[in-house]
């Protein structure tokens, strides 16, 4: 697969307007096509990092990012790149340097909506354990469930209903690597009412058990 120079503005865009999950899917996209065409070439592969952190760069800029802070972090990102020995490590320092990105965009350059979104995102992982409703946050907002719905799925990149089911799922399955909670402790803290019911959505996903999965990667 040929390196994939047509997602750069793309992700340039998702930067510049501070919306951190599409750019860092989008990122996943373009690095696993830059691996693909790289044919085990770690030097070659951290080289078009470094062009993609570049166009990166420029989008936060483009968003308002504080250029003092821009530079420093870009330098000490691409230090870091350097000494990256493996793929997987490359692939970690450009996602968070992606998600630096787009804290440092200034919130002014948001529309109202973009920052009604984010600021949603961001109350939905912090309140996996007590989910509010799409009716909930529109009545806050005072916009209609209609708007905000369409308004969402734009400038996250799917609907509410998806969004929340993919953030509990990525909740629940690091719970499921990183700790020895039981299955209902763990429905209780990504906010669902039952073991049977988070065990259902589990296999709908990832086609086996919760447990199965934890032995699977412990």
């Amino acid at each position: 697969m040929a390196y994939r120079w047509d997602l750069l503005p793309g992700l340039a865009a998702h930067i510049e307007h501070a919306q951190a999950d599409r750019a860092l899917r989008l990122l996943d996209e373009l690095l696993a096509a830059i691996a693909e065409g790289m044919d085990g070439d770690h030097t070659l592969f951290t080289l078009r990092c470094a062009q993609c952190m570049s166009a990166c760069m420029r989008g936060a800029r483009r968003g308002g990012a504080p250029s003092d802070a821009l530079f420093a972090d870009h330098i000490a990102a691409l230090k870091k790149l350097a000494r990256a020995r493996t793929r997987a490590q490359a692939q970690r320092l450009m996602r968070a340097y992606v998600q630096r990105l787009a804290d440092q965009v200034q919130p002014a350059k948001r529309s109202r909506m973009e920052r009604i979104v984010v600021g949603m995102l961001a109350d939905m992982r912090e309140h996996l354990d007590r989910p509010r409703s799409l009716a909930q946050y529109s009545h806050e907002h005072e916009i209609s469930i209609a708007h905000l719905s369409r308004a969402f799925a734009r400038i996250a990149g799917r609907p509410f209903r998806e969004e929340q089911a993919r953030l509990r799922d990525e909740r629940a399955c690091e719970l499921l690597k990183a700790t020895r909670l039981g299955v209902a402790e763990i429905a209780h803290r990504v906010g669902l009412r039952s073991a049977s019911q988070f065990i259902a959505d589990f296999k709908a996903v990832h086609g086996c058990t919760p447990a199965r999965y934890r032995s699977d990667r412990t």
